[in-house]
């Protein structure tokens, strides 16, 4: 990790780099877009000006990771891509490979996990995200237990990263600064 991470009673002294995960937007009703995208930009801002993050990392997939990564230059922080593979848009509309096209431009820092497709550089760019951010900002619906989003949280949970929890099913937003186990809400506005 880059940062301070936590320090005592709760108070984080700083949380350089902030990364995020989250399922793609067949995984989430339409109706919570919307609230999904501004939930990351509050929680960018706040980051910025409470937790000195400086850097917001995305795995620039559709969804959540776009969100995340356009909420992060909204916020005037330096945008981290981190890529799967090159070929990570090519079956997406013109429309949506231009758009990470241009994400992807905006970056400071890129890092590209392999040269060709497979679900192993998926995991690895997750890792990749984790082992880099000195928190983890998780988009997700609690019952939705399997895909890479599930299996991300887990690897948060099990290596006790912070993290903000964004759950899409009870529309609640909730820091859990672990190793504390340390549980604030965050109103959602």
């Amino acid at each position: 990790m880059v940062g301070a991470g936590v320090a005592g009673a709760g108070t984080v002294t700083a949380w350089t780099v902030v990364a995020a995960t989250g399922h793609r937007p067949q995984h989430l009703r339409p109706d919570s877009h919307e609230w999904v995208q501004a939930q990351l930009l509050r929680i960018a801002l706040k980051l910025r000006r409470e937790y000195n993050t400086e850097v917001g990392i995305s795995g620039m997939a559709l969804g959540v990771d776009q969100w995340w990564a356009r909420a992060v230059l909204d916020a005037e922080l330096d945008l981290w891509s981190y890529i799967p593979c090159e070929q990570q848009a090519d079956r997406w509309s013109d429309a949506q490979q231009a758009e990470w096209k241009r994400l992807r431009a905006m970056a400071v820092k890129e890092r590209v996990f392999g040269d060709s497709y497979s679900p192993r550089l998926l995991h690895a760019r997750n890792d990749g995200m984790i082992a880099d951010a000195d928190a983890m900002v998780a988009v997700l619906r609690p019952g939705k237990t399997t895909g890479g989003t599930a299996s991300a949280v887990e690897k948060i949970r099990t290596r006790r990263v912070p993290h903000i929890l964004v759950d899409l099913d009870a529309r609640t937003v909730r820091l859990v600064a672990s190793p504390l186990s340390l549980v604030v809400e965050i109103p959602a506005r």
